[in-house]
């Protein structure tokens, strides 16, 4: 008995077939797609922060036109629209004023020895208790064209009720700004555009390395 093993003769109605091969240039196709899809995304997301950037520059600016402005010289009553903070900034002067405004002190600015710009100014109710003010550190500015200035303090309120906002200067070209805080407007939205904008390349490296792979 031989020690060969024997194997049963092809079947001769079997068909063997090569594997499907791979077209040639497939990969490079692929690669080329891949990074199309990643740039569009990245332009999709520049543009998408860019506008989220623009908006929040376009509230705070809206901000800062709806601000109650007194001139130096100026007292005048502002009825508060919110329970909250209001903040109050240095801006130039003079500003109009309502027919409610009394200015008859612009002609009596203050006198300054010292030599360095003064300015001061007051919130109180109508029966004279002063509103206690809150320095803001830093203090910051900002500049939107038409309306800048420097953010100094701010001090609470409730919604309803009036307040007599008084400045002095030894200058007329100074006034206050009271209203919301124009940094703390915009903030949200640069915040969402670094967002979107940060998960925009890192979805296009994902994309890159995944296709790599």
């Amino acid at each position: 008995m031989s020690d060969v093993p024997s194997f049963p003769a092809p079947d001769p109605n079997t068909r063997w077939e090569n594997p499907p091969s791979t077209p040639v240039g497939s990969d490079e196709k692929g690669e080329r797609f891949a990074r199309w899809v990643g740039v569009l995304l990245l332009v999709v997301s520049a543009l998408s922060a860019g506008a989220l950037f623009s908006h929040g520059n376009s509230r705070a600016r809206e901000t800062a036109a709806a601000m109650v402005r007194v001139s130096a010289g100026c007292r005048v009553p502002v009825t508060l629209n919110r329970t909250g903070n209001y903040f109050v900034y240095v801006e130039a002067g003079p500003v109009p004023m309502p027919n409610t405004a009394d200015c008859s002190n612009v002609g009596r600015l203050m006198s300054n020895p010292h030599g360095f710009p003064v300015l001061g100014f007051a919130v109180a109710t109508p029966a004279g208790v002063e509103r206690s003010m809150v320095e803001v550190d830093p203090n910051r500015r900002y500049d939107f064209g038409r309306h800048g200035g420097l953010l100094t303090s701010r001090f609470s309120g409730r919604a309803g009720e009036t307040v007599i906002v008084g400045v002095v200067a030894d200058s007329r070209e100074a006034a206050i700004a009271i209203g919301d805080n124009v940094f703390d407007v915009r903030k949200p939205w640069r915040v969402a555009a670094g967002v979107v904008l940060i998960l925009g390349v890192f979805l296009f490296a994902l994309l890159l390395r995944v296709r790599r792979r």
